[in-house]
């Protein structure tokens, strides 16, 4: 059986102000790398490989704690990058209500049913992260594997690594992230989720 660690990176400064994030790159607060070393030194297993999307500043700052903590070196997964939100990235949540307020409330409620302008789909993320997913647990069985991720990929995750289906997913989507734990021990679906 795999054991999976999805460790929450963040919240970034633009988490602090409330603002939609998607997959622009930024720093971690300082008290957000104070709780993720308090996480790691806390951790009673040995982690024996970490994957993150690397380009995301959050999340490769969390991967090197994590790798310099079990002297392991970071691999690379640009599928696991946070859900891209196009034009709405960097808004706030208010701003967004605000301007487009049926298609806010609609995404909040029936995220399957909205893209982003510029951006993409819960749909095609799950199509996206999915696979990559279970390739890496693959090479993995039996191993402690943590990853890194912003909060949108976290949750699309944590749902594929339960088997939920897309509307699954997408109830939960907009959760607060927190770093938990999954055992992962059946096989990978043959095929990515569809709606």
């Amino acid at each position: 059986m795999t054991k999976v660690f999805l460790v929450h990176a963040g919240p970034t400064p633009w988490d602090a102000e409330n603002r939609l994030v998607g997959a622009h790159s930024l720093p971690l607060t300082p008290q957000a790398a104070g709780a993720v070393q308090q996480w790691i030194d806390g951790l009673s297993e040995k982690v024996t490989a970490v994957y993150a999307c690397l380009a995301n500043e959050a999340c490769h700052v969390v991967a090197r704690m994590i790798g310099k903590h079990f002297s392991l070196r970071p691999r690379s997964r640009p599928e696991l990058e946070e859900v891209h939100l196009g034009l709405w990235r960097g808004l706030t949540r208010e701003e967004l209500e605000h301007r487009f307020g049926k298609v806010f409330a609609l995404w909040m409620e029936q995220p399957l049913s909205v893209e982003p302008p510029e951006g993409e789909s819960l749909v095609q993320a799950i199509e996206r992260i999915g696979p990559a997913l279970f390739k890496l647990l693959g090479r993995n069985d039996g191993g402690v594997v943590a990853l890194p991720l912003r909060p949108l990929s976290l949750q699309i995750v944590a749902g594929l690594l339960r088997g939920e289906n897309p509307e699954q997913i997408g109830n939960h989507l907009h959760w607060p992230p927190a770093t938990e734990t999954i055992d992962f021990g059946v096989k990978a679906p043959d095929a990515h989720p569809g709606p």
